[in-house]
């Protein structure tokens, strides 16, 4: 008979014990909120491929002819001394932290460069003269770049692989993984064989992106977040002085960000 009394208390002491364990997650779990807002600011830096570009115009000099494989650059980043803003990024998002998924609305001042005395081939026609040769970039002949802004403007979505967690079960450290598209925004400026536009800005064309990142949270309220991003942007209609031109490249891009969240 003691020894089933003894059975019984023990069988009891573990019910109670589990049912502890339970009610402990179920308010760690309650802790962590089911949906946070966030925005988040830092830089950017890009590379880009080759690329064809194609200029044409109607007024004189008329011209229609395409660079091909024409090498670019960026603005390198945080760059404060060559006049306009420096390359910087924002986004602004939601989560659902239960779910993991979230959507994320993203801005890339990102700027492109035409490289200078490079060799490409010109195809096409200027003042009526055909054209089929390599020919030296210079800026007396031309000048071309997007750097008051290439601009991508991406509606995304978001998904987070927590790695670490904190003693309340919230995320210290993930693995991001996003994808979206969106417009280009561009704000061209050129100088074409001696005439010169500094364009506004307009939508272009479009992008499309697929990106992966960390994400550390210092805090509820503040986090670091770092990325790269592959795109793929198609600027169709971008404007030159009397005139327009088109261009398609691949991107890479390394974002670092901080940002602020409410409802983590």
């Amino acid at each position: 008979m003691l020894e089933l009394k003894t059975l019984l208390v023990s069988v009891l002491l573990i019910v109670n014990a589990h049912a502890a364990i339970a009610q402990s997650r179920t308010v760690i779990k309650d802790k962590v909120k089911a949906r946070s807002f966030y925005f988040a600011f830092g830089t950017n830096l890009s590379f880009y491929s080759k690329s064809d570009i194609t200029f044409k115009s109607a007024e004189s000099p008329s011209y229609n002819f395409t660079l091909h494989n024409v090498g670019a650059k960026d603005d390198q980043g945080l760059k404060f001394n060559t006049g306009g803003a420096p390359q910087y990024s924002y986004q602004l998002g939601y989560y659902n932290n239960r779910k993991k998924w979230g959507i994320e609305f993203n801005f890339d001042h990102i700027k492109y460069i035409m490289r200078q005395y490079q060799r490409v081939h010109l195809a096409g026609n200027i003042n009526g003269e055909p054209y089929d040769a390599d020919t030296l970039i210079t800026p007396d002949f031309i000048s071309f770049e997007h750097t008051d802004g290439a601009n991508y403007a991406l509606l995304k979505w978001v998904n987070r692989i927590q790695f670490l967690q904190d003693k309340n079960q919230r995320e210290l450290l993930s693995l991001l993984v996003k994808a979206g598209g969106g417009p280009v925004i561009p704000k061209t400026n050129s100088t074409i064989m001696g005439k010169k536009k500094d364009d506004y800005y307009k939508i272009s064309g479009y992008v499309i992106a697929l990106e992966a990142g960390l994400r550390y949270n210092f805090s509820k309220l503040l986090f670091a977040e770092a990325n790269a991003k592959g795109a793929y942007a198609d600027y169709r209609r971008f404007l030159i002085a009397d005139g327009t031109g088109s261009q398609r490249w691949f991107g890479l891009h390394f974002n670092l960000l901080v940002g602020l969240q409410l409802g983590m």
